[in-house]
C-alpha cells in the first residue's frame, strides 16, 4: 500500500516561525495524536504507512533555527509511535523550497523513518560521538548573578543546585518546584547550601503559570540579577499511544512546554548568560510507552535550537535513565527500569550526571544526550544528520 500523507501544516493553529503559545503547542500535539490513533484503528488505513510531513520543526545542523516550534513536539509524539508500531508511521520535515518539494518521492523511497530535506538534499538523523574537544556551547554561571533552578526538589534539580555552588562558583540560587519548602528533602537541600556558602529562596511556583511566573522573576533583587536559568521541571504518565487522552498528553507537556516557553518569553531581554534545558533521550530515541513525554522534551530540543539560532544561549540535555532513583521514576521497579535502557547503553551514576549536568558535552549541536555506555559504539551522542540522498 503506498504511503499515506498528512500535512501537519493542517494540525494545529498559529503562524510558522512567531513563537507559539503553550496552548497552540498542546492542541497541535492533541490533533497529531489523534489523527495517529485513527490512523492505527480506522478500517479505511489498515496497514497504512502514514507520512506526517512538516516544515521548519526539526534542525539538521548546530546553527540551523527551528522556526515551526508548533510541530516540534510532534516529532517526539511520532518517534513513540513508530516504536510502538514498525513501519506505520513515518516522519519528513521540509524547508519550503521548490528543490525539497520536488524530492519528497525519493526522501520517502529510501525507507528511512525519519528524514529532513533542505535544498533538495535528503538527510537522516543518526547519533554521533562527542568529545570535550569539539566545538560546544559552555553554559556561564556569573556567580553575582542569581540563577534559578526549576524542579529544584526533584532528584536532578537538588544535584545542580548544588552542582552550581561548588563547580561554577554561583552563591545566589532562586528554586522553585511546585510543593517549594514542604517538599521531601527540602529543608536538608537548603541546608547543604548554606554550609557550601550560598544564599538559597525557595519558593512554591507552578512555572507553567506565565503570571505566577512573572511575579517570581520579578521577586529577584536587583543587586543579583538573574543571570541564568536551568529548567529541570517534569512529570511522566506513561502509556502506549492508544491509551493516550489529550488530558495524560496535557499533563506531561505542561511542566516543561508551557514553563519552557514562558522562560523564554519572560527573559529574553535579560541578558542572560546561561539556559541549559533537561530534556529526556525519550524525545530523541521515541521510547515506547512515552509519546507524551517524547512529545514535551522533543519540544525542548527544538527551542534550544531557536533561542541560538536567534542569539540567546541555550543548550538541551537529554537526560538517559538514571541509576539513582528520582521522585519521576522513583515507583518503577529493578525489571521496569532496565527495560527503559537500550541496548549497549547503562544508567547514568551520578557522579557521571553532576559532571554533565552544567557542562553538555560536545554540545555544538545545541542538544546532547548525556548517557552511560557498556559499549564502545555507545558513548554520550548528539543528534546530527547524515546525508541520504539528492534529488
Amino acid at each position: 500500500m503506498a504511503p499515506a500523507r498528512s500535512d501537519l501544516d493542517a494540525a494545529g493553529s498559529g503562524a510558522a516561525g512567531a513563537t507559539p503559545a503553550p496552548g497552540v503547542v498542546r492542541g497541535t500535539s492533541a490533533a497529531v495524536l489523534s489523527l495517529a490513533q485513527q490512523g492505527l484503528t480506522c478500517e479505511a488505513t489498515a496497514g497504512a504507512h502514514l507520512v506526517l510531513v512538516s516544515r521548519g520543526a526539526v534542525a539538521t545542523r548546530p546553527d540551523e533555527d527551528v522556526p515551526d516550534l508548533r510541530h516540534a513536539a510532534v516529532w517526539g509524539l511520532i518517534r513513540s509511535a513508530q516504536s510502538e508500531n514498525p513501519d506505520r508511521f513515518g516522519l519528513v520535515d521540509l524547508d519550503g523550497t521548490a528543490p525539497s518539494n520536488q524530492a519528497l518521492a525519493a526522501a520517502l523511497a529510501t525507507g528511512e523513518p525519519q528524514l529532513a530535506v533542505r535544498e533538495g538534499v535528503v538527510s537522516a538523523p543518526r547519533l554521533a560521538r562527542v568529545t570535550l574537544g569539539e566545538e560546544q556551547y559552555e553554559p556561564v554561571f556569573d556567580p553575582d548573578g542569581t540563577v534559578l533552578v526549576t524542579g529544584a526538589t526533584g532528584t536532578l534539580g537538588a544535584l545542580v543546585a548544588r552542582h552550581l555552588v561548588t563547580a561554577h562558583g554561583v552563591r545566589h540560587l532562586l528554586l522553585t518546584s511546585r510543593r517549594g519548602a514542604t517538599a521531601a528533602g527540602a529543608r536538608e537541600l537548603l541546608a547543604s547550601l548554606t554550609e557550601l556558602g550560598a544564599t538559597a529562596r525557595l519558593v512554591a511556583c507552578d512555572t507553567a503559570d506565565q503570571e505566577a511566573l512573572a511575579d517570581l522573576l520579578a521577586s529577584v533583587p536587583a543587586g543579583q540579577p538573574l543571570t541564568g536559568v536551568v529548567h529541570s521541571a517534569g512529570v511522566l504518565d506513561d502509556g502506549v499511544l492508544d491509551s493516550l487522552a489529550p488530558e495524560r498528553l496535557d499533563r506531561v507537556l505542561r511542566p516543561k512546554v508551557d514553563a519552557a516557553l514562558h522562560l523564554h518569553e519572560l527573559t529574553r531581554e535579560l541578558g542572560l548568560k546561561a539556559f541549559v534545558l533537561f530534556s529526556s533521550a525519550a524525545g530523541v530515541a521515541g521510547n515506547p510507552g512515552q509519546a507524551n513525554y517524547a512529545a514535551a522534551n522533543s519540544f525542548l530540543d527544538a527551542l534550544a535550537h531557536h533561542r541560538r539560532a536567534h542569539g540567546l544561549p541555550a543548550s538541551s540535555m537529554a537526560w538517559d535513565l538514571w541509576n539513582e532513583r528520582s521522585g519521576m521514576a522513583g515507583d518503577r521497579d529493578e525489571e521496569e527500569l532496565k527495560a527503559g535502557l537500550r541496548p549497549g547503553i547503562e544508567g547514568l551514576t551520578t557522579e557521571e550526571a553532576s559532571r554533565c549536568s552544567t557542562r553538555p558535552p560536545g554540545t555544538a549541536g545545541r542538544c546532547s544526550c548525556p548517557c552511560g555506555s557498556n559499549s564502545p559504539r555507545c558513548v554520550p551522542a548528539s543528534k546530527r544528520c547524515r546525508r541520504c540522498c539528492a534529488a
